[in-house]
């Protein structure tokens, strides 16, 4: 893919995320009084179904971008348990004194109202694997990491910059829930688009871990 293609296909993404965004953020949620600290789902799913129809454009899909079934099973289960593991010790050990330092306090999170709450809780639960595990998987780390490292010509260095351009824009995409959460999702992008790169290229591994962090922390929720 040129570098042209590439940048068109990343812009038709943004454009869609920026309306996405102000429609949510000016439009549905004051209308249904909706909090500030409430995620704008819609942005990642606009996202994902601008950047699918640019695939089906271009006359492929995501199996181009690695929704394949695993070559192997055996890699793609030490993937998945390498990067959940990473992802634990980067939350645990990484952000918060990362976040301390920035100054950025955590904010009270909008799923609080599941505490107890089970029809809510499976609510999130579902939202958290399809849109968070599955959708923003394959449109960060399959879509906008390889057409970023396309822009700048694929190479090693190209790849970098889009590990970090994709990292940067999903933790954006968090600052709903405070500068902490941005923090966080930034880096747990960065394992992401890391271990998608290192281990085969393969989404799978990349989306049972994220819909899994997502399923514990809003039962973890649900439970306190």
């Amino acid at each position: 893919m040129n570098a042209r293609t590439a940048a068109a296909d990343v812009t038709a993404v943004m454009l869609g995320i920026v309306a996405a965004w102000g429609l949510t953020r000016l439009v549905l949620y004051p209308a249904l009084g909706v909090p500030d600290n409430a995620p704008l789902i819609l942005r990642p799913i606009t996202g994902f179904f601008v950047a699918w129809w640019m695939l089906h454009h271009r006359g492929t899909g995501w199996h181009s971008l690695g929704l394949v079934v695993p070559p192997s099973w055996w890699r793609a289960v030490a993937t998945a348990v390498a990067l959940y593991l990473a992802t634990m010790a980067v939350s645990s050990y990484v952000a918060p004194p990362l976040a301390e330092w920035l100054r950025a306090e955590p904010q009270p999170s909008f799923v609080s109202y599941v505490r107890g709450n089970l029809p809510a809780t499976l609510l999130w639960v579902g939202i958290g694997c399809v849109v968070g595990g599955f959708m923003e998987e394959c449109l960060f780390r399959g879509f906008l990491l390889t057409r970023v490292a396309a822009i700048f010509g694929g190479g090693t260095a190209a790849l970098a910059v889009g590990v970090v351009a994709q990292a940067l824009l999903f933790g954006a995409l968090h600052l709903y829930g405070g500068a902490f959460a941005f923090v966080f999702a930034a880096l747990a992008a960065l394992l992401s688009g890391t271990f998608f790169l290192v281990a085969g290229r393969n989404l799978w591994p990349l989306i049972a871990v994220h819909a899994a962090w997502n399923t514990v922390a809003i039962w973890g929720v649900y439970q306190s």
